[in-house]
């Protein structure tokens, strides 16, 4: 088995997604709620949409119109921003989410914002050229969750460092900011 499209991919996704709003919506995440079940959470949506990218590819925007995802990412987006700035909750555990769950929160909030993103499509186009599903399904997978992993443990350092009312009003309108992109269509 030759590792080389495992390591490309791998490499490809892991750079595009450094920084990207993704891992910052998972820093911000990390720095209030349980880390096991945003690191969970994360996973899950990530094997989705990376899979559905790897299996359905481009078919799926045939059912699903990007528009669509689009305009629900945004609102999500928009709704944890105004969530997160009007809330008074600690930088410990926090019991309450949007969906009542900080796992579900998190893996609805990064699928919704992962459909149709530049990692999304780097696996399709991975998958379309070497024809090869499993290598880059396992090479993006783990690039994302490395890149995850990094995220949480900077919202958790994060929230150690700066007070708690600097970080959700920076977390809030960076959610908000996201919010009003994916509306926008950027």
């Amino acid at each position: 088995m030759d590792i080389t499209l495992l390591l490309t991919t791998f490499s490809l996704i892991a750079l595009a997604e450094f920084g990207d709003k993704t891992q910052l919506a998972v820093i911000a995440l990390s720095a209030r709620y349980d880390r096991v079940k945003v690191f969970t959470g994360v996973i899950l949506a990530f094997a989705l949409v990376t899979g559905l990218g790897v299996l359905v590819g481009d078919v799926l925007f045939t059912f699903i119109p990007p528009y669509v995802i689009r305009i629900l990412a945004g609102l999500l987006f928009l709704a944890f921003g105004i969530l997160m700035l009007s809330s008074k909750e600690s930088c410990e555990i926090e019991k309450a989410t949007l969906l009542g769950n900080p796992l579900l929160s998190t893996f609805s909030m990064i699928a919704l914002a992962e459909m149709g993103d530049k990692t999304q499509i780097s696996a399709i186009t991975l998958v379309a050229k070497y024809n090869s599903p499993h290598l880059v399904f396992a090479g993006a997978l783990l690039a994302l969750g490395l890149i995850s992993l990094i995220g949480i443990f900077l919202g958790k350092k994060l929230c150690e460092v700066v007070p708690l009312s600097k970080i959700k009003l920076g977390a809030g309108a960076l959610f908000i900011l996201f919010g009003i992109m994916f509306l926008a269509g950027y």
